[in-house]
């Protein structure tokens, strides 16, 4: 019996190192890093960290980059995220309103919902104008807080909660351009009036977003909508017409998704940072 028990902790604890690699795999991105990089970043012996990341490469989860000696994240790992977002028929109920949007602005669009403690990439649409995000591809994710879209999720949670997650997460803000806690509160307010979040390059200079939240039809917040341009083209009048577009597609989702399974769904995270 004591011996099973040590098994367990041991596969909880190899299970535990797994992740962080891929995790720090995820904020390297499309670069990856160097097994000896992962070994120092997650506190492992070389040995250790080369039997797990063996072991991920066998299933696909990471792949060696040709004519390196660095790895980053695999495609099979892309293929369970796709699985996932799906997996309330949520992405697949807005992919539609992502294809007509972008259609009709030529700007990027993204689906962004709530992990936990983060803003998470589920689904994204290039228009005619590609500029670089914060979250990257599908799956990318960024404490909430950060950004338009996390900003305006946060605006419409039970105020505590909202709140709460704010104060997890203030240690992790100083990184996006000294974004405080303080800031993020006045932000909320302020979408919570509005009905919508807008960062015209505060986040990133000559980068604006714009995002409105996906409220449900009992009221519960299933993500956020966010059209991505230069700042240059976001005039005052265009603006307008963007808000409508929004308004217009956020309400044929409400016809689509039941808020009882996404809702059900959310996936739980540690506070990002």
């Amino acid at each position: 019996m004591p011996k099973a028990k040590t098994d367990k902790t041991t596969g909880t604890q190899l299970l535990d190192r797994a992740i962080s690699i891929l995790n720090h795999l995820g904020d390297a991105g499309a670069d990856g890093a160097r097994m000896s990089e992962l070994a120092d970043a997650c506190s492992l012996n070389a040995s250790t960290a080369h039997r797990i990341i063996s072991s991920l490469e066998n299933h696909g989860l990471i792949e060696r980059i040709a004519g390196t000696r660095r790895v980053r994240l695999g495609l099979a790992l892309f293929a369970l995220g796709a699985k996932a977002a799906d997996g309330t028929g949520f992405r697949r109920a807005c992919h539609p309103s992502l294809l007509r949007i972008a259609a009709e602005t030529g700007d990027m669009v993204f689906l962004m919902a709530r992990s936990g403690f983060n803003t998470v990439c589920v689904d994204r649409q290039e228009g005619a104008y590609v500029i670089e995000t914060l979250t990257g591809q599908v799956g990318g994710q960024i404490p909430l807080g950060v950004g338009s879209a996390g900003q305006a999720i946060l605006a419409f949670l039970p105020e505590a909660e909202a709140e709460a997650i704010i104060a997890a997460n203030a240690t992790a803000y100083k990184a996006f351009n000294q974004l405080s806690a303080d800031d993020v509160l006045a932000r909320i307010k302020e979408i919570r009036e509005l009905g919508y979040a807008l960062d015209h390059g505060q986040l990133i200079e000559g980068i604006s977003a714009l995002a409105m939240p996906i409220r449900l039809n009992d009221a519960s917040i299933a993500g956020a909508l966010t059209i991505n341009m230069t700042s240059a083209r976001l005039k005052p009048k265009r603006l307008e017409g963007l808000l409508e577009l929004l308004q217009r597609e956020i309400a044929v989702i409400r016809g689509l998704i039941n808020p009882y399974e996404v809702r059900a769904a959310k996936p739980q995270a540690r506070p990002a940072g």
